[in-house]
């Protein structure tokens, strides 16, 4: 039988809380064991390995080391690898590699070569099977479930709830504490994915533009790049996620009357930065929105407010006429060397 358009996207969207409550309840002793590892290794640095919606939830993770483990995080760069297969020494570090599918060759050969310069590596992927599984020294299992629809949407927030979990404990905080505040958020999505409007407002400004700038900063700025991402693979136009500073810096040039301009408000530390620039780009004449979920702690924001991002795109797709389940040209697993 074959399912209307994007039922594959509704679904997964729909089946977000389950599936952290899921990994709260079954990944314990995988997030414990990783967090050992990192304790145990006392790092001078975390290297994060990732590509497409894994990079934003790498993204997130980087601000997590610096504002919970307190130490520097940076995003490897395989072409490093695989395109000048230069070696790299690193002071004292673990590599966090985080995938989906786990099988991105120039992904793999990343992590290939932090173990070959001694760096033990930590892997979220959502299969266990994978080959980066099976070349990592400890696996985190995602348990978000087979994803079908090529827009990543629930492996891609429980990366970022597994990034929140296992750095949190590895800076020593408790897992009762971390469980309350992931079942609140459960709660919160839990309200969002029965509403299946998405931003009713949105929608409109995106059906009549054949482009848009999401603003974010912070844990936020994961947001902005994923949700610019979702536009991108599901709607077929150009869209652009960018920090509030740096947009500040040039992009803020290119806001016409019109733009769809997306902001993610729910982290108040971020916040007055993303307000800021929104006040700028309405005065410009772009058609502003917010987005800020209620009640979520704000380390949690990135995980919550992609939600009505999500079901904007499938909403919008859908009435522009595309299948936001096979986007054109894309793949669901994507093998980059």
């Amino acid at each position: 039988m074959t399912l209307p358009a994007g039922e594959w996207m509704r679904s997964e969207i729909a089946e977000q809380p389950q599936r952290w409550a899921d990994l709260v309840a079954d990944g314990h002793s995988d997030l414990v064991a990783a967090a050992e590892l990192i304790r145990a290794e006392q790092p001078e640095l975390l290297v994060f390995v990732a590509r497409g919606s894994s990079d934003h939830a790498a993204q997130y993770g980087q601000y997590l080391a610096h504002n919970v483990l307190r130490i520097p995080g940076q995003l490897a760069t395989p072409g490093t690898t695989t395109v000048y297969h230069s070696a790299i020494s690193y002071p004292r570090s673990i590599g966090i590699a985080v995938s989906q599918s786990g099988e991105s060759p120039d992904l793999l050969e990343t992590v290939r070569s932090l173990r070959a310069a001694g760096v033990k590596v930590v892997g979220l992927t959502n299969d266990s099977a994978s080959a980066l599984a099976s070349v990592v020294d400890v696996h985190v299992d995602l348990r978000a479930g087979v994803e079908r629809s090529v827009a990543a949407t629930k492996t891609y927030t429980a990366e970022v709830l597994a990034l929140n979990l296992l750095l949190s404990l590895a800076a020593g905080e408790q897992w009762s504490t971390l469980e309350r505040a992931a079942d609140e958020a459960v709660l919160r999505a839990s309200s969002l994915v029965a509403d299946e409007r998405g931003g009713p407002g949105m929608i409109g400004s995106l059906e009549r533009s054949d482009r848009a700038m999401l603003i974010g900063r912070g844990y936020s700025m994961a947001s902005a790049k994923e949700g610019a991402l979702k536009l991108m693979e599901t709607c077929r136009f150009s869209a652009s996620g960018w920090s509030a500073t740096d947009a500040t810096h040039g992009p803020l040039g290119q806001v016409v009357a019109g733009l769809p301009v997306i902001g993610f408000t729910t982290d108040p530390a971020s916040r007055p930065s993303v307000m800021s620039f929104l006040d700028a780009a309405a005065g410009l004449g772009a058609e502003v929105h917010r987005v800020e979920i209620a009640n979520v702690d704000s380390r949690l924001a990135a995980l919550v407010e992609i939600i009505p991002v999500q079901a904007t795109a499938l909403r919008t797709a859908l009435r522009k006429g595309l299948n936001p389940d096979l986007p054109v040209g894309l793949a669901k697993v994507t093998r980059t060397v």
